[in-house]
């Protein structure tokens, strides 16, 4: 093996690498907030169609490369069809951003400021370091209200 097809290797490494985040979170926070399915559907197509290509020129690498691409793409598009339409804490409007966790000022995050259930900035980071879970929530619609953490944990399931 040459010292470029084995940085080939580890470049296709990589790129299923680059996948791990997204597909942790639509599977642990049933989150689909972001991803746009016409978008995964067309580099799933991309992928199939140079994985045949690289199939029938026999290119390991990018046979590889292919293999993980497919893979990672549709699991990314079941899930994010598995949990449509709902979004974590995190990424429904007026929730506080990540700059208010890591000390980056916004009007909103200066000293002071307070996040979801009154917490401060730093007490909801090191709640979300500690791997609690956050509730799942339906993305909101145009008129939908925010829902207090009371709704959240006490009524997921009654609408």
């Amino acid at each position: 093996m040459t010292v470029t097809e084995i940085a080939g290797f580890a470049g296709a490494g990589l790129a299923g690498a680059a996948y791990v985040p997204q597909i942790r979170h639509l599977v642990k926070a049933h989150c689909s907030a972001g991803i746009s399915p016409p978008a995964f559907g067309v580099w799933l197509l991309a992928a199939l169609l140079t994985t045949a290509q690289a199939i029938a020129i026999h290119a390991g690498v990018f046979i590889v490369l292919g293999g993980i691409e497919i893979v990672a793409t549709a699991l990314v598009m079941f899930y994010a069809a598995r949990y449509k339409d709902t979004a974590c804490l995190s990424h429904l409007p007026g929730q506080p951003s990540a700059n208010a966790v890591t000390g980056t000022r916004t009007p909103a995050s200066g000293p002071g400021a307070r996040g979801p259930a009154g917490r401060s900035a730093a007490e909801t980071a090191t709640s979300a370091e500690h791997g609690r879970a956050r509730p799942v929530l339906p993305a909101r619609q145009p008129h939908a209200h925010a829902a207090t953490e009371f709704q959240v944990t006490h009524l997921k399931g009654a609408t």
